[in-house]
């Protein structure tokens, strides 16, 4: 269940940003990337401070267990089959509601269950990315991305 297999130690890396060079269609990144040294508890959640091999700055790391790793990847897939949900519901009233004549009670009801499908979608999609690439480390830099410190997943 999702990218990446669940071992004593993370396949995540974090990656230091050595340069970016801009062209004119796109912005190509240099980092170098290292090896999270952080064991896998039986139990819960191990945090460590780790210094980055480029730069020496302090980064601090969280690793979660496998149960713990697996309980996330299971409420990121239930967010994921709610917004489906919610966006199949709302497609199926707005088909049962089609019929409706403009100026009829209820007129506003469709607006609403357009934004339910639209934000179940949008729902589904979040949920599946993060339930996808979810692998129980946390740590600095930007939740997707690129910038000076990231994990690379």
């Amino acid at each position: 269940m999702g990218k990446r297999q669940l071992g004593q130690y993370p396949q995540s890396r974090y990656t230091h940003l050595l340069s970016s060079e801009r062209n004119s269609n796109y912005t190509q990144h240099r980092p170098a990337t290292f090896e999270i040294p952080v064991e896998r508890p039986s139990k819960g959640c191990q945090s460590r401070t780790l210094a980055c091999e480029t730069c020496r700055t302090s980064l601090t790391y969280t690793v979660f267990s496998i149960p713990a790793t697996r309980a996330r990847r299971w409420a990121w897939l239930l967010t994921t089959l709610a917004g489906i949900a919610s966006m199949l519901v709302s497609v199926l009233a707005i088909h049962h509601l089609g019929g409706e004549h403009p100026g009829e009670p209820g007129e506003g009801v469709s607006g609403l269950l357009t934004l339910g499908s639209i934000g179940g979608f949008i729902v589904a999609a979040i949920g599946l990315s993060f339930w996808w690439y979810e692998d129980g480390v946390r740590g600095p830099g930007r939740l997707m991305g690129i910038g000076g410190h990231t994990i690379k997943r």
